[in-house]
């Protein structure tokens, strides 16, 4: 009779774990069918040959693949150096932390530039020696902090982008490829000097996108589509910081 007993709440047990795993399961497939950055569908686009490129394989003149889309979010560095998503058009003050999260819907190529002002040189924070092998080329769904591979000895709060003055605007742009682009570094070892506001802004103009912009997978998060199917060989996307007094 106890060995009935015991075999029975053995079984419940049994049972409520798998429940419990299936729950798990049932959640984490539900997450993915509703990622917004992975729900893709093949269409049919044709490929744009582009001077500033270097082709990594040869390319059919029409090709079903999908729509290059790219997700974006800030984050403020609390002051234990933990993060929480913030609203990227908030006004960001002298001496805040923050992060910048990026994440593509299939492999290419990112690049991510920095400019301190409007009318100042680009510097380029990614591709990071510090990060990723200080390569460029990134993996579907594959999610960027930066920066977070900072020095062993550096606090975590300081892992961060610090907002310094004066008041304006901050940009970050960030670029996402199929084909790597010829006039900038690939590599982190290749990254040296300022990139002209004038060459970002013909980058982007030159690019033939057309972007649509969206919620990604969490409230505050940006999801950038280029529909564009006759050009749909990168995303150039600029993130603007507003920075008050």
């Amino acid at each position: 009779m106890r060995s009935n007993q015991v075999r029975l709440k053995l079984l419940a047990v049994m049972i409520g774990c798998a429940c419990a795993l299936l729950t798990v399961c049932e959640r984490q497939v539900f997450a993915q069918k509703n990622d917004p950055l992975v729900d893709d569908r093949p269409v049919q686009i044709t490929r744009k040959k582009k001077t500033n490129r270097k082709p990594v394989r040869r390319a059919r003149v029409v090709e079903k693949v999908p729509l290059l889309k790219l997700e974006w979010r800030v984050y403020k560095v609390r002051d234990d150096g933990s993060q929480e998503e913030t609203s990227p058009l908030a006004v960001f003050h002298n001496g805040d932390r923050l992060r910048v999260s990026v994440r593509t819907n299939q492999d290419g190529y990112l690049y991510i530039v920095h400019q301190g002002s409007p009318t100042a040189p680009g510097q380029i924070i990614f591709p990071d020696s510090r990060l990723n092998n200080g390569s460029n080329v990134v993996t579907k769904s594959q999610e960027f902090v930066l920066p977070s591979n900072c020095p062993a000895n550096m606090d975590r709060r300081d892992c961060a982008l610090i907002v310094t003055a004066p008041a304006g605007q901050e940009l970050f742009h960030l670029l996402f490829t199929r084909d790597p682009f010829t006039d900038l570094p690939n590599t982190a070892a290749e990254a040296s000097g300022g990139i002209p506001p004038e060459t970002l802004f013909k980058m982007k103009s030159d690019s033939g996108q057309v972007l649509k912009r969206m919620r990604g997978s969490t409230p505050l998060s940006v999801l950038v589509i280029n529909t564009n199917t006759k050009d749909n060989e990168d995303i150039i996307e600029t993130l603007v910081l507003n920075k008050g007094q």
